[in-house]
């Protein structure tokens, strides 16, 4: 089931309260917050995703009818915080349709309810309905972030 859109201004005020509190576990296995500075505002904001790991990095979601990953382009420093820890992060927006489909096949695997969001119907064999997917690649938009620590260790630099 799909919340409605308009249901996520009452949501994320919500959410955000509840991830940065002692009861964050009820939800911190797949949310996260995600803390950027808006490029041209300049402005902080904070919203909650859904996410998943692989290796060492954090990936997320969005869809290009939404604004706030555009900040991202290019890579930005973000703050996550994910099961009660903040860090600081480098994370970038990637819109190339073979990486995006790829991570996001992956993610559908680990949360298929969520194919909703992306516009994807689900057949009666539980399988991504592929046009849907086809178009769903057009506007899914990958968002990977790294720890700046880690980065700076794997390029050899302190």
């Amino acid at each position: 089931m799909k919340i409605p859109e308009k249901l996520f201004i009452l949501i994320n005020p919500i959410m955000r309260f509840i991830l940065r509190s002692p009861i964050h576990w009820l939800f911190s296995n797949s949310l996260m917050l995600i803390t950027f500075r808006g490029l041209k505002s300049g402005r902080v904001f904070t919203t909650p995703v859904r996410y998943i790991r692989y290796e060492k990095s954090i990936l997320c979601f969005s869809s290009t009818e939404n604004n706030w990953w555009r900040n991202l382009l290019g890579g930005a420093e973000v703050k996550l915080n994910i099961k009660g820890r903040e860090g600081s992060y480098l994370a970038t927006a990637i819109t190339e349709p073979e990486e995006t489909k790829k991570w996001l096949l992956y993610y559908l695997e680990l949360f298929p309810e969520d194919a909703v969001y992306h516009n994807i119907r689900l057949e009666q064999n539980k399988r991504l309905n592929q046009q849907d997917l086809a178009l769903s690649i057009k506007q899914a938009v990958l968002v990977r972030a790294n720890l700046k620590k880690d980065l700076v260790a794997e390029i050899g630099c302190e």
